[in-house]
């Protein structure tokens, strides 16, 4: 999505898909790219002139907070949560966000407020829960030396919280510890020996989902795309409302040429997501791959419809069944979930990039849309089964 062209595009797609301003979208899509290389502090000045020419730009607003939050700025990132909840009070991650910015700022009780809040939106949302038992103190997790360990984790000491898990005795190492260690490590960039760590503890624990989903998006990085499908997957069966990770199995499926299992993991996602624009696109993609282009067509339509710039690009040139849809140019980046910070992370606001926000006529839509593409992609795993 770096290129000029797609930029051009994406900013001429947003005077027509979306209610922000062409200035705006530009102004934003900067940040968002000095946001995915960690420069939080040049992306702030970029989301506030996106906010100037558009008031009304939730995803500029969401951004602000998270980069305030990745800096510290606890105050202003706390006013720019704040200034979320109040456009849209059902964000679940949002509320997320604003209970670890309470913790941090020892105010236990808004904390829980705030998680409580946030498990009101999203029942099955583990990452609250978890911290909703450890301010309750009924976590399952007892060990308080781990406790500490976790403390420190909060508190952005790493090196020191990784250094107490080795102080556990070896009766209590169970998979929590071997996991949590994986955290710390990769938070100190060490991706080879949280990997390491991350796999004892789902050898101790095979049903360990964050472990897995860990394991997944670190492998995806390493382009071990087999070790990352597997992991992700598994992953996905464990935590299946966890929607974000049938996209990464998907996209993992991708890289390893199995484009059914693409499509049962992207269909999936878009019956769940429906104006994910970039996960049409991607089954548009798979389908051209199967030579199935007539499904091909619909997603890359769907795409274009919801200003998917490199979707529009290929509705523009016009649509040639002898030409493969380009998959590589997708930034990988953002294919998967951005890090997957642990059970501690802030919610990522822009692991799927920016969605067009759709009326409810237009979800009902989609949703119908997205049950047709289930029943296609049904019949087409069939048909590519007998051909097999």
């Amino acid at each position: 999505m770096k290129h000029i062209l797609a930029l051009f595009l994406m900013i001429f797609c947003a005077t027509i898909t979306f209610a922000q301003s062409p200035e705006a979208w530009a102004a934003y899509e900067k940040a968002r790219q000095q946001y995915l290389t960690q420069n939080y502090d040049k992306a702030l000045p970029n989301l506030e002139e996106a906010v100037q020419h558009s008031p009304d730009f939730y995803n500029a607003h969401q951004l602000i907070a998270h980069c305030h939050h990745e800096l510290g700025n606890t105050k202003e990132a706390l006013a720019s949560y704040q200034k979320v909840i109040g456009k849209k009070d059902l964000d679940e991650k949002a509320w997320y966000n604003i209970g670890l910015l309470y913790v941090d700022d020892k105010q236990e009780e808004k904390a829980l407020e705030a998680f409580k809040k946030a498990i009101e939106i999203k029942p099955n949302y583990q990452k609250v829960q978890f911290q909703i038992d450890l301010l309750e103190g009924s976590a399952t997790m007892l060990n308080p030396t781990l406790r500490t360990a976790i403390h420190m984790y909060k508190q952005r000491k790493y090196q020191e919280g990784l250094d107490e898990t080795y102080n556990i005795k070896a009766d209590d190492i169970d998979a929590e510890v071997y996991y949590w260690r994986g955290n710390f490590l990769k938070k100190l960039n060490k991706k080879t020996e949280a990997i390491e760590q991350y796999a004892q503890a789902v050898e101790l624990d095979d049903n360990h989902g964050e472990a897995h989903a860990q394991l997944g998006v670190l492998h995806f990085r390493k382009k071990n795309y087999e070790s990352a499908y597997g992991h992700l997957a598994k992953a996905s069966e464990l935590t299946p409302d966890d929607h974000d990770l049938m996209h990464d199995a998907g996209i993992s499926a991708y890289h390893l040429g199995e484009y059914l299992s693409t499509i049962d993991w992207l269909t999936k996602y878009v019956k769940e997501k429906p104006e994910s624009r970039a996960a049409h696109y991607r089954l548009a993609a798979a389908y051209s791959e199967m030579d199935y282009e007539a499904l091909a067509l619909e997603h890359l339509q769907t795409a274009a419809d919801l200003g998917y710039p490199l979707a529009v690009q290929r509705m523009e040139e016009g649509f040639n069944e002898y030409k493969k849809i380009d998959y590589s140019a997708v930034d990988e980046r953002t294919t998967v979930t951005k890090g997957r910070t642990g059970g501690l992370g802030t919610a990522n606001p822009t692991s799927q990039g920016s969605e067009k926000k759709m009326t409810k006529k237009e979800l009902k839509a989609a949703k119908k849309r997205a049950k047709k593409a289930e029943k296609a992609a049904r019949k087409a795993a069939k048909r590519a089964r007998k051909r097999g």
